[in-house]
């Protein structure tokens, strides 16, 4: 009799482990779908702030070869 108590105790505390291990999983995998979607928002931002680098970048180069250009005119040589 006393052994089935032991046993029925350690059935219901293992059924209550695995409900809490179940809410665990559960959260872990909402967790890393938050993650997922702020790698993406963040890689597009990434990818948008490196467009207008280039874009800079470019015109720097532009503004550049037209003052080297401009410096060699008659009037400043």
């Amino acid at each position: 009799m006393k052994e089935k108590l032991k046993k029925e105790h350690f059935e219901v505390l293992l059924e209550g482990m695995k409900d809490d291990i179940k809410l665990v999983l559960e959260g872990h995998t909402i967790l890393n779908n938050k993650i997922d979607l702020v790698e993406i928002r963040l890689t597009n931002r990434i990818d948008s702030v490196d467009s207008k680098v280039e874009d800079v970048k470019m015109m720097v180069k532009e503004m550049s070869h037209k003052l080297e250009e401009h410096i060699l005119m008659p009037a400043h040589v």
